[in-house]
């Protein structure tokens, strides 16, 4: 499969250590991860608890270029999605296949939560039970 963004040749890649038993697709050039469903939702559950939330999204422009499916043939345009877990981060998804690309820097931000997000999270929790 090509990257569908600068078109190099995915590779086996395991995005987070945390779960190595998850595994992607990554380019080598841009970062980039294609995902199938149910490894992103298993990914999109790691948090990764930070003092200060740093993160680096593609800009909005580059977001918002239209993607084809790497994996569905023939050629599928990937739809747009936001993160619920972060607003900043559109993820491409093939209504056909249900895989996601993820261009280099989303997953993280999405695992990412600061401190006193979590601490707020925390908070609500315990208020619920």
């Amino acid at each position: 499969m090509q990257c569908p963004r600068c078109t190099v040749t995915l590779e086996a890649v395991a995005p987070d250590e945390r779960t190595p038993e998850v595994q992607g697709l990554g380019c080598t050039r841009c970062g980039g991860v294609w995902l199938e469903q149910q490894d992103l939702s298993r990914l999109e559950q790691v948090v990764d608890v930070q003092w200060l939330e740093l993160r680096h999204v593609p800009p909005p422009e580059l977001q918002a270029e239209l993607l084809t499916c790497p994996r569905c043939v023939p050629a599928r345009h990937l739809g747009k999605v936001q993160s619920e877990r972060d607003r900043k981060v559109v993820l491409d998804v093939c209504g056909h296949c249900h895989g996601a690309w993820l261009d280099g820097g989303e997953l993280e931000a999405i695992q990412q939560k600061g401190l006193v997000a979590a601490l707020v999270d925390a908070v609500r929790f315990l208020m619920r039970r």
